[in-house]
């Protein structure tokens, strides 16, 4: 487990500053678009005169070397620093979700012990006629970065996206095979779920798909 530990050590992706309102990127995504939830925390790091900044997966950033989509761990610090951030997610947008040092992280993402990791998914596609359909694509290697994360979570809460969808039994047997309580719900409720168990210390991750289909390379509808 320690080689694995000493294996992902992650580093910052670069942050690009707002101007007058746009980032300077060619990213569209804007943080003036519609706001669907807000969610508070009282340990909020956000600061009344800063202003929100995007991060694009553009961007080079470790990367897990998974078969299927691609990880990017884009806040933590050291793992074995004790300088950990405490980050709450604080609105929701059709494109991804603001948090509360102002960062706007576009597309899905993956929360956990206070660090985010970028998380290239869709959500699943709810107007299929059945389960299969709606989770065509989805497999337990879009969960594979929770073998290797330390500590590991409790619970994983699950954000399907506007609506909550049932998981494929393989991702059910996955995650609790890890001995991972799995909680699917919407991505809304599991994000405001998220804020108050972290807040309360417990041990807890959360897995977000985008409200919307998104590419977190562009910020633009995929």
């Amino acid at each position: 487990m320690a080689s694995r530990t000493s294996s992902i050590r992650p580093m910052l992706s670069s942050l690009r500053p707002m101007v007058k309102g746009k980032p300077q990127t060619s990213i569209t995504l804007r943080t003036t678009s519609k706001v669907f939830a807000t969610f508070s925390s009282s340990s909020s790091a956000s600061s009344s005169s800063s202003r929100p900044r995007l991060v694009s997966a553009g961007t080079p950033s470790y990367r897990f070397n998974l078969q299927i989509r691609t990880f990017q761990n884009i806040l933590s610090p050291d793992p074995d620093s004790m300088d950990k951030p405490n980050l709450a997610i604080n609105k929701l947008t059709p494109r991804g979700f603001i948090l509360s040092d102002d960062l706007v992280i576009p597309g899905g993402c993956i929360f956990h012990s206070g660090r985010a990791i970028l998380w290239d998914v869709d959500p699943p596609k709810s107007d299929a006629p059945n389960l299969n359909e709606m989770w065509k694509g989805w497999t337990e290697d879009r969960f594979r970065v929770f073998q290797l994360v330390v500590p590991r979570p409790e619970i994983l809460l699950f954000g399907t996206g506007q609506t909550a969808i049932p998981a494929p039994k393989a991702i059910r047997d996955y995650i609790s095979g890890l001995g991972i309580q799995l909680d699917v719900m919407d991505t809304r409720n599991a994000a405001s779920t998220y804020n108050l168990l972290a807040e309360e210390g417990r041990t807890v991750a959360a897995a977000l798909c985008p409200l919307e289909p998104i590419d977190p390379k562009t910020g633009g509808p995929r």
